[in-house]
Parts: structure tokens; C-alpha cells; sequence
């Protein structure tokens, strides 16, 4: 695990990948000069005990490059029984809905929908002691 938007996976035919995960973006914790953001280890966390160890389907997205500047796969990781990462992250308050250059991924409505009601329940980010804000800033 990388945190809790990007994650390396072992592809049987590609070998290791590391995964942006598209749809979501998680608080900062590990960017150099920075300070961890809140719920940031939460969500390291939440990839970690729903990725590990699992069979997962890399899907792509059509309306999105395959490929970030970094060179990390972009793609939503899901279960065989359609279980996304990138939906349920949004609805356990793991993470919050991302657009990237204001290009919706095709996933947007649901993933949209789990923050929503992540954030009417007050849960992960969107409650104590984070209230939605997990900016990291320079130290």
C-alpha cells in the first residue's frame, strides 16, 4: 500500500503496478515539506484492510488517460461482486470525490452519491476531528 488513493498491486501478467486510483483523493501523507492530512493515516488504513490480500479487477476508464505524469496506472480497482474501491472509500469517509482538469470520471454519480452520504453521516473526514478539511500545509 501507498496510501489511500494511490496502491501498488501485482498484475499476473503486468507484474507490480502502482494504482491512481481515479475518482478520489485522500488526505496527504507523505509529501515531503508537508504535514500529514487529516484522516490521511485513516485512509491509508481503509486501503490496506479492504486491498490486501484481495483479487481485484484493474478497470480503466474511457474518458480518462491511462497513465498519469507520474506514470501510475489510472483505473478503479473492484471485487468480483462489484465492489469499488473508489465508491466505498467516498461512503466510509475515506476519501472525498475527485475531478482531475474538471474531466468527470464515469464513476462520478456513485461515488458523488457514497460522499454524500458520508457527509450527511458525519463519517471518516467529514466528522470530528477533520470536518471535511484535510489540507496539508508547509512546515
Amino acid at each position: 500500500m501507498v496510501d489511500g488513493d494511490t496502491v501498488d498491486i501485482v498484475d499476473d501478467v503486468r507484474g507490480r503496478l502502482r494504482v491512481r486510483l481515479l475518482g478520489i483523493d485522500t488526505a496527504e501523507t507523505e509529501k515531503p515539506g508537508y504535514t500529514d492530512g487529516c484522516w490521511g493515516d485513516e485512509a491509508a488504513q481503509f486501503a490496506e484492510t479492504n486491498l490486501t490480500g484481495q483479487r481485484v479487477a484493474l478497470i480503466t476508464d474511457p474518458t480518462q488517460d491511462p497513465h498519469d505524469r507520474f506514470g501510475r496506472t489510472l483505473a478503479y480497482l473492484t471485487k468480483a461482486d462489484g465492489w469499488n474501491y473508489s465508491v466505498e472509500a467516498a461512503r466510509a469517509g475515506a476519501a472525498k470525490s475527485y475531478t482531475y482538469q474538471r474531466k468527470r470520471v464515469a464513476e462520478y454519480r456513485a461515488i458523488a452519491a457514497a460522499e454524500k452520504e458520508a457527509i450527511a453521516a458525519q463519517r471518516g473526514l467529514w466528522g470530528a476531528p477533520c470536518f471535511g478539511n484535510t489540507a496539508s500545509v508547509p512546515y
